[in-house]
C-alpha cells in the first residue's frame, strides 16, 4: 500500500464530501475502489465500498446536521484490507472485519466534522464581528479547507492503521468459516437496503422489483 498517496485521497475525500469540489469522489464506492486501486487491488476496494455505499444509503446529509463520513471510512477500511490481505482483501473474512471497523469509524468522523464547523464560525469572525474584508475571507476560506484536508489525512491514515491492527488480532482467532462471514454481510447489506426503500418511493410504489428481488433471492439459495 502506498501509504503516502493513501494519505492524499483521504484529504481530497474529506474535501469533496462538502468543502470542494462535490464530484462524488467521496462516496464509499467510488473512494473505496480508488483506496484499493493504489494498494494492486481495485477489486478488493470496491467489494469494500460497495457494501459501506450500500450502509450510506439511508443517510441523507441535509444542512448542518451530523451523519456518518462513510467516504473516508471507505478508504481506511479498503486501505487497510488492500495492506494485509493484498487481492485476498475481498475474502469474507477480510471485509466483515474492516466493514465493522469502518462502521465505527465513520460515526468518530462524522464528529469531527462538527468540530471542524465550530473552528470554522471563529476563523470568520473577529472580535465577534463578522469578517467583510474580502482578502481576509479568502485567506479564511482557503485555511478552512486546509484544516479540513488534514482532518481528512489524519482519519483516513489513522483509519487504515485500525484496520490493519484488527485484522492482524483477528483474523489467527477467526472462528467463522468463510460462508458464514458472506451470509452475515449479505443480510447486513439486504436489510440495509429494505430500509433504503423509502427513500426511492416506498414499498407501493417499488413493489413488483422489490418481490422480484426476493423471488430472485429465494431461487439463487435454491440452486445453490
Amino acid at each position: 500500500m502506498d501509504w503516502f498517496a493513501l494519505a492524499l485521497l483521504s484529504g481530497l475525500v474529506a474535501l469533496d464530501a462538502t468543502t470542494f469540489p462535490q464530484i462524488m469522489i467521496s462516496r464509499p464506492l467510488v473512494a473505496g475502489t480508488v483506496a484499493g486501486w493504489l494498494g494492486g487491488a481495485p477489486e478488493a476496494g470496491l467489494a469494500v465500498g460497495a457494501i459501506l455505499e450500500i450502509f450510506g444509503l439511508v443517510v441523507l446529509p441535509f444542512g448542518a446536521a451530523r451523519y456518518p463520513e462513510s467516504g473516508l471510512a471507505a478508504v481506511a477500511a479498503a486501505g487497510g484490507a488492500v495492506a494485509v490481505a493484498g487481492t485476498q482483501a475481498a475474502a469474507p473474512a477480510v471485509l466483515m472485519v474492516v466493514v465493522t471497523v469502518a462502521l465505527l469509524w465513520e460515526q468518530v468522523a462524522g464528529y469531527t466534522v462538527l468540530a471542524l464547523r465550530r473552528l470554522d464560525e471563529r476563523l470568520v469572525a473577529e472580535d465577534g464581528q463578522a469578517v467583510t474584508d474580502p482578502d481576509g475571507l479568502q485567506r479564511r476560506h482557503l485555511g478552512a479547507m486546509t484544516l479540513d484536508f488534514g482532518r481528512g489525512v489524519v482519519l483516513g491514515v489513522v483509519g487504515a492503521v485500525l484496520c490493519v491492527l484488527a485484522l492482524r488480532l483477528i483474523l489467527p482467532v477467526w472462528g467463522l468459516g468463510a460462508s458464514t462471514a458472506g451470509e452475515v454481510l449479505h443480510l447486513a447489506a439486504v436489510a440495509m437496503l429494505a430500509a433504503a426503500l423509502d427513500i426511492f418511493g416506498g414499498f407501493a410504489d417499488h413493489r413488483r422489483w422489490f418481490l422480484g428481488g426476493v423471488g430472485l433471492g429465494v431461487l439463487i439459495l435454491v440452486v445453490a
